[in-house]
């Protein structure tokens, strides 16, 4: 018996079983390695040519308030359209973003605006993208394998958090900025061909309204469904609070750590090795139902993980709690998504998961007023504010409202 067949066995894995989701995961493999490498190649790029940390926030505000204007009409074509034409034409579109970028690097003529300008073209690719993948894999496995699926998505998620943030340090150090993003756009065409391995799965039966309407009935429909409201808020609350860690991580390895790119990408590849970590944990789970607790903790743990953080100044304890951080965020994102693809209806999952991802969108309410305050009072000063407020909220639903806490 091969290895790869005894692997498939294991319960661990045992959503790989599926061909058609190994070509899905696949592809979130070389999609999750972009999204790292980016966020290290930008965030220091912009820090090399500003030296501001509010530059670092609104740099990243574009993608984000794109990602906001898009996401409710493109809930609603995920929910019309062929999910897998979606992808294919979105993961086009950011090899040409991403080898725009590269050219303007190694020509020397790259400035903050194009960053700002690539940003906003890749928040309203990853618009229509992020609600097709998301709903594309309920329609890959079964409800049963639902969570195994999403922990291993989140497992690939956090071995290219800790490859691809710290080999972008290493890249960057070692090449240039512009090797970065040039390995990024072939990353894009290797996530392009899984794509186009994947089956049709047909587009939804019913009545067609206009946009408006759609977009409308989807919000109704999480209104009217207190679980879904109240899952969808937590993360809201993990966006605002949590999130601006990582845009602030270039200002923190200088300003705190005294380090250059490869110390800034080791930071970063503290929170894959914690994501791996949550992820391979709650993959060995299987079923497990006590996923509002799941939820409840993971947001708590990160908190916790971003006030210590702010105290010390030790680059191995920073290490460590990013880790934490990681965990914290990984476990919490998994019980956020399986418990959202569970209790939603499938004639509305796209706008439903186009509303999880537009909450991506209000990043600008945290990271903005983030850098800014973070140059006046420092990064640790803002990561304990932060921490502080994130665990207030997470103890206050855990105490006070069951019916979250005790989510299955």
């Amino acid at each position: 018996m091969s290895f790869t067949l005894r692997l498939q066995q294991l319960p661990l894995f045992r959503a790989l079983h599926s061909r058609d989701y190994r070509w899905f995961w696949l592809g979130r493999l070389a999609a999750s390695a972009t999204m790292q490498m980016s966020v290290v190649a930008q965030g220091w790029l912009v820090y090399a040519l500003t030296g501001s940390g509010f530059a670092l926030g609104w740099v990243g505000s574009f993608g984000a308030l794109s990602t906001l204007l898009i996401s409710p009409y493109a809930g609603v074509m995920s929910d019309r359209l062929e999910r897998r034409h979606i992808l294919s034409v979105t993961r086009a579109g950011m090899i040409v973003n991403m080898a725009a970028i590269t050219l303007l690097i190694v020509t020397g003529r790259i400035q903050v605006w194009h960053l700002a300008v690539s940003g906003m073209l890749g928040g309203a690719l990853g618009a229509f993208m992020m609600p097709a993948q998301n709903a594309l894999l309920a329609d890959l496995v079964d409800r049963s394998t639902l969570l195994n699926a999403v922990s291993l998505t989140a497992v690939g998620m956090g071995l290219m958090g800790i490859f691809g943030a710290s080999g972008a340090g290493l890249m960057i150090d070692g090449f240039g900025v512009w090797s970065v993003y040039a390995l990024i756009a072939v990353l894009y065409v290797i996530a392009l061909y899984t794509v186009i391995q994947l089956p049709l799965t047909g587009v939804r039966q019913g009545p067609r309204r206009s946009i408006g309407r759609e977009i409308v009935s989807g919000l109704e429909y999480i209104k009217r469904e207190p679980r879904l409201l109240g899952v969808i808020s937590l993360s809201l609350a993990r966006v605002l609070l949590a999130m601006p860690y990582g845009t602030l991580l270039p200002q923190y390895a200088d300003k705190i750590m005294g380090l250059g790119a490869s110390g800034l990408g080791l930071l970063a590849s503290a929170s894959g090795i914690g994501g791996l970590i949550a992820a391979l944990g709650v993959a060995a789970l299987g079923d497990f139902k006590k996923k509002g607790r799941l939820l409840l903790i993971a947001g708590m743990l990160m908190a916790v993980g971003l006030i210590v953080l702010s105290l010390t100044r030790s680059l191995v304890v920073a290490f460590i709690l990013l880790i934490m951080v990681g965990m914290g965020n990984n476990a919490g994102m998994v019980a956020n998504q399986t418990l959202v693809q569970t209790y939603c209806e499938d004639e509305y999952r796209g706008r439903v998961m186009s509303t999880y991802t537009m909450l991506w969108g209000l990043t600008p309410l945290g990271t903005i007023p983030a850098g800014a305050l973070a140059d006046h009072f420092g990064v640790p000063a803002v990561f304990a504010g932060q921490g502080v407020l994130l665990l207030i909220i997470f103890m206050l639903v855990w105490f006070k409202i069951s019916a979250l806490r005790t989510l299955e």
